[in-house]
């Protein structure tokens, strides 16, 4: 409890750090920055993602099929409406192809609904086939909330995490990239929906991750 109070202090000091430093700045020059020479080339595709899992559909191929080997969910149900037991519908379930070109049947992230099987919160879980069997690379305790397109096929994503702490809800938006055959950490964002200032990323990611681990959100 006292190693995460401290983790929390830490990023709300770097924050409130840099808020000063920054109006410090701004008022000792008025300098404007020039930004005509940054590469447009390098900013990445951004696909926006809310699931509303009433509406959300099986129409990539597959679906039933994958969740039926995953045994995650029971494929004699006909009903759609139990969580504790629940039918391979996507009700329940929503997926995202994890490579550009590639099948579902090669991998795929898995956004599963708050409540399925017992557990309170959604789960993101990412799976890649190798030798012929789906290997989970990642397991997150968020949810995604966007893709950001590369060169080599696996998109960034955009991981929204949740936690509360003495009273306070935290919203976390981290950026996961694919190396080494899993997603691993980049950096934080925002946090409860302020963006992050450039120049403080570094240090508050380092304390939010901290933070995700400690509380196995990433796991």
């Amino acid at each position: 409890m006292n190693k995460h109070k401290k983790i929390i202090g830490s990023v709300l000091m770097i924050l409130v750090g840099g808020i000063i430093a920054m109006f410090f700045l701004k008022n000792s020059s008025e300098r404007p920055i020039d930004d005509t020479h940054k590469d447009q080339n390098n900013i990445p595709e951004i696909i926006e993602i809310s699931t509303d899992f009433s509406l959300n559909e099986f129409n990539l191929g597959d679906e039933k099929k994958i969740l039926k080997e995953l045994k995650i969910c029971d494929s004699t149900m006909k009903d759609d409406n139990s969580l504790e037991r629940p039918s391979c519908s996507p009700r329940f379930f929503r997926f995202f192809p994890l490579k550009y070109k590639k099948s579902l049947n090669e991998g795929f992230i898995l956004l599963v609904r708050s409540g399925v099987n017992g557990f309170p919160v959604r789960r993101l879980l990412v799976f890649e086939r190798a030798n012929g069997k789906l290997i989970n690379t990642n397991r997150f305790i968020g949810y995604i909330i966007e893709k950001r397109k590369q060169a080599n096929g696996y998109d960034d994503i955009v991981i929204r995490f949740f936690e509360r702490y003495e009273n306070q809800k935290y919203f976390y938006h981290c950026l996961y990239s694919w190396k080494n055959g899993k997603y691993e950490f980049v950096r934080c964002e925002e946090i409860n929906s302020e963006r992050i200032k450039p120049e403080l990323v570094d240090s508050v990611s380092v304390e939010v991750q901290k933070i995700l681990n400690e509380k196995n959100l990433v796991y």
